[in-house]
Parts: C-alpha cells; structure tokens; sequence
C-alpha cells in the first residue's frame, strides 16, 4: 500500500468518530425509516417530518452520503443504499439499535475519560459520578435503548446460540442477567420441550413486554447473581455477562452459580474470545475489549485461558469451547 493510501487509512480512522456521531443523529431521527426503499424523499420533507432544520439535515446526510450510506443528489432528494437500509428498524438485521446505542450519552461521554483507566479508575466514574448499572436506573431510556440493543445484537448472536448448542435434554434453563429474555424466545422456538426463566435485576425484568413471555414457556425472577441464583435448572445461561465485570467479580457471580448447580447440569457462558495474537483476532472483539475499559474501568473480555482459570477457581470445568458464526463463543463448563 502506497504512503498517501496509508496516511489517508490512518485519517480515516482519526475522523471514525465524527462519522459514528453523525449516524446517531440519523438514527434518532428515524430517516432511514422515514425514506421507502426503493422511493427517493426531499430534504425538506424529511426535515419537516423530523422537526429540524433541512439544511442543517442536508449537510448531516452529505457526509453519510460520502460514506455511501444513503443517496444525495443535486437537489436534495435522498434514497437508500445497501449500507442505509441496514438504518431501518425493520430491516434484516438491522443495525439500527447499534448506531443510537454505541454513542448514546452515557457511552460518549466515559470514552472522553478513557485515559483515566490507565491509572486504574473508572472513566464512567470520573464522567458521570456514578458507575455503570447506577446510572443506567437513573436513566430508564437509555436503559431500554440497551435492552433493545442487546436484542438486536449484529450477527444474529440469539440465533447462533440456538443453533450451535444442543438444549433439547433441558427441562429448565436459567438465563442469568437475562435482559428482555431475547436469548430464550430464540432457544425456545427451537426445543419446543424446554422452559426457560429469566433472572435479572426487578427493572429489567419489569421492562419485558406482555408478549415476551412464549405464551407462558417463560418466566421471570428478579434478583442479584451476586447473592444467589435460581436452583433447579438443567442449564444455566450467561450471555454477555461476565465481561462486565472485573475478575473479582466474575468470581463471585461463578461461585453464585456452583452453590446452585446440581452436578449433572450444566453452565454456558457466551461471551467474545480474544486471540492472545490480534493479528488473528476480529477487531471488533479488541473495540469491545475497550468498551469495557470506558465503561467498568477493570471489565473486560478474556482469553480462553482466563476463563478456563477464573472457572477452576470457582469450581467448575471447562468442558469445551463452541464457536457460533457470530462473534460469540459458548463455553461450556461443568460442575467439578
């Protein structure tokens, strides 16, 4: 690669987060929803429909537009690309919740103290005053935008892990920090046998729509993985959980799950493998790596060899380790 195609690689990169911003402030405003897919609208139309200011509007989708994400022609009237249908929230896949969540307000502002991790704090601490899950019950929106987001998580994640895994010898699975109970419906739909409970904290799972439920094969427990979870399950989920939470903590959620678990059942824990060589890693599993650095400070993803110690200190066995086609693994561990 030539110097200047580099140099240009590199700017690129230094700009990614006035074009990330920008993409937020789209889908805020639904515009990708706004515009049919295969019908071109007037700034000023979309502008009127969205409450804001049509030249204001015009320069936001210009930049979008250099990027291939959405059409702008000469005179103002805007259509759909490839990239800008993934905007819609009805679309396959759409990434719509992740283009309002990963610069929502809480998000933002902690990347701006991230340099405060490497002396050890907290950078949500330092911008907000408060940790994480704090701030998220302070601010129910933003706490239903992850909800959703996590129910929408690119790669289809629910799926893969429904596909990937066997659940048909469960009678009971526990999914635990469960969130709106996404994951379950996905299992369920496809083990007609099982039933499944989520056990998260009493807003969350507060949050969960009437119809979220399964037609009853769901249930749900409030409560905290810290101090005990639900017994009786033939499965124990985690998904997305443990990279939350700093090593001490991972701790003292895995030995939550062994004073429960019977010894013929088993614990899954899906979560992002890093490669000890990023070179042979997705670079996305390293931008999550430091999502949690900006908004835990000593969370983070882990190696198979973390999770394989963290779990022999807790009493469990890594049994084996289950790549999906998404970025998720599924670790299987079994009571020692």
């Amino acid at each position: 690669m030539a110097l200047g195609s580099r140099i240009s690689a590199v700017e690129f990169a230094i700009q990614g987060f006035q074009l990330s911003r920008t993409i937020r402030l789209i889908a805020d405003l639904f515009i990708a929803d706004r515009i049919p897919p295969d019908v071109s609208c007037s700034v000023v139309d979309l502008a009127a429909a969205s409450g804001v200011l049509p030249g204001q509007l015009l320069r936001a989708m210009r930049l979008l537009a250099a990027n291939r994400i959405f059409r702008v022609d000469a005179d103002g009237a805007i259509s759909h690309t490839s990239r800008s249908l993934l905007l819609r929230s009805d679309t396959p896949h759409s990434l719509h919740q992740s283009a309002r969540f990963w610069t929502a307000p809480g998000s933002w502002r902690a990347w701006e103290a991230l340099d405060t991790a490497l002396d050890g704090r907290n950078p949500y601490v330092v911008a907000w005053g408060v940790e994480r899950f704090d701030y998220m019950r302070r601010r129910p929106d933003e706490a239903r935008l992850f909800d959703m987001f996590m129910a929408k998580a690119s790669g289809d994640r629910h799926n893969a892990i429904a596909t990937c895994y066997d659940f048909s010898r469960a009678g009971l699975i526990v999914d635990i920090g469960g969130g709106n109970g996404e994951t379950l419906r996905c299992i369920l739909a496809k083990f007609r046998s099982a039933r499944g409970l989520v056990f998260d904290l009493e807003d969350v799972v507060a949050a969960i729509p009437a119809d979220g439920f399964a037609e009853g094969r769901i249930g749900a427990q409030s409560g905290s993985f810290f101090d005990e979870v639900p017994a009786g399950a033939d499965i124990y989920l985690m998904a997305w959980v443990l990279h939350d939470w700093s090593d001490k903590d991972v701790l003292r959620i895995l030995r939550s799950c062994r004073a429960r678990i019977s010894s013929d059942a088993r614990l899954l824990i899906v979560e992002v493998v890093l490669n000890t060589d990023p070179s042979r890693g997705s670079a996305s599993n390293y931008f999550l790596d430091m999502q949690m650095m900006a908004m835990y400070g000593s969370a983070r993803e882990r190696t198979e060899g973390e999770f394989r110690a963290l779990l022999c200190v807790a009493g469990f066995d890594l049994v084996r380790v289950i790549g999906t086609p998404s970025a998720v693994s599924i670790l299987e561990a079994a009571p020692r």
